[in-house]
C-alpha cells in the first residue's frame, strides 16, 4: 500500500540520518583530541582476512572479486581494535561501492617499522589532480557526492590512523582507472 511504501521511505530517510549525525559527532570527537583509544595487541593479518570474509557476499552480490594479498603471521600493531576494524572496513567498503565491475584487492605488508594495508579496486578512480588528492581526507568532501554518503568516512579514517602515529593516503591514475587507499601503522 502506499502508506506502507511511504512509511519504508521515511524509515530509511531517519536511518540515514541517525548515521549521518552519528558520524559527524564521531568526526567532531575525534578531531578534538578527547576519544580515549583502548590499546591492545592486533594481528592486522587475522583482523583484515576476518573482514574480507564478512564482506565477500557484498562483493559477490555485486558481481565483484574480492582478493585477498594478505601476509599472515606479520608482527602485532597497537591500538584500538574496533577503531582500525572500522577504518578498514570503510576503506573496503567504499571500494565496493564506487565499483561497478571488476575486481578488488586487499594487500597486508610489513614494510620496514610498519604494516601496511591498501584496498586497491578497478572502480571510477580519482578525477582530482595529484596534489589535491589530501582533500579527499577532509570533512564533508566528496568528489562525486552520492545520496548514500555525507563526506566524512574518510575524515574519520584519517583521524583514526593517524591516532595511531600511521598514515593515510590515496593513489589513482584518473578518473575510470581505479583507486587505491593505503595506512600504515607503527610495529609493535
Amino acid at each position: 500500500s502506499k502508506e506502507e511504501k511511504f512509511g519504508k521511505i521515511i524509515s530509511n530517510s531517519l536511518q540515514r540520518l541517525r548515521k549521518t549525525i552519528g558520524n559527524i559527532l564521531d568526526l567532531a570527537v575525534l578531531e578534538s583530541g578527547r576519544l580515549v583509544f583502548k590499546k591492545e595487541s592486533i594481528q592486522m593479518d587475522e583482523l583484515v582476512l576476518q573482514i574480507t570474509a564478512g564482506m565477500r557476499l557484498l562483493t559477490e552480490k555485486k558481481g565483484l572479486a574480492l582478493i585477498n594479498h594478505v601476509n599472515q603471521g606479520l608482527p602485532a600493531v597497537i591500538g584500538d581494535k574496533d577503531e582500525i576494524q572500522r577504518v578498514v572496513t570503510n576503506l573496503i567498503d567504499n571500494a565496493i561501492k564506487y565499483t561497478e565491475k571488476g575486481e578488488i584487492h586487499v594487500f597486508l605488508e610489513q614494510r620496514d617499522a610498519f604494516i601496511e594495508f591498501a584496498v586497491k579496486d578497478t572502480g571510477i578512480g580519482i578525477g582530482l589532480p595529484r596534489d589535491m588528492f589530501g582533500k579527499l581526507f577532509e570533512r564533508f568532501f566528496q568528489e562525486s557526492p552520492r545520496t548514500d554518503g555525507e563526506g566524512v568516512g574518510l575524515a574519520i579514517c584519517k583521524n583514526i590512523v593517524e591516532a595511531h602515529k600511521g598514515n593515510l593516503w590515496a593513489e589513482s591514475e584518473g578518473t575510470g582507472k581505479g583507486a587505491t587507499f593505503k595506512f600504515t601503522l607503527p610495529i609493535a
